[in-house]
């Protein structure tokens, strides 16, 4: 009688905690990391957050200037994108 009580509730048990493992697991392998995840955990910014209060993972522009970069002799012809690269 308790063999059979114990088998039904393992059973049960395992088969609970195997379709949350595997609901996990699936999750875990479909995350894609964003470009600048390092930056959100070591140095979140104020400005990467939304209005709740959550890190904002959209798309982010960058702006990269050379040295010795005056910015009193800017020419909008100087100005190129990814694509030119």
């Amino acid at each position: 009688m308790y063999t059979v009580l114990f088998s039904v509730l393992f059973l049960i048990v395992g088969v609970i905690v195997g379709w949350i493992s595997c609901e996990r697991y699936l999750a875990y392998l479909a995350h894609e990391e964003h470009d600048y995840e390092e930056l959100f955990s070591e140095n979140p910014h104020p400005e990467i957050f939304d209005s709740n209060g959550k890190v904002y993972r959209g798309d982010y522009t960058t702006i990269t200037f050379e040295p010795g970069y005056d910015p009193d002799n800017f020419d909008p012809g100087d100005i190129i994108g990814p694509e030119d690269m």
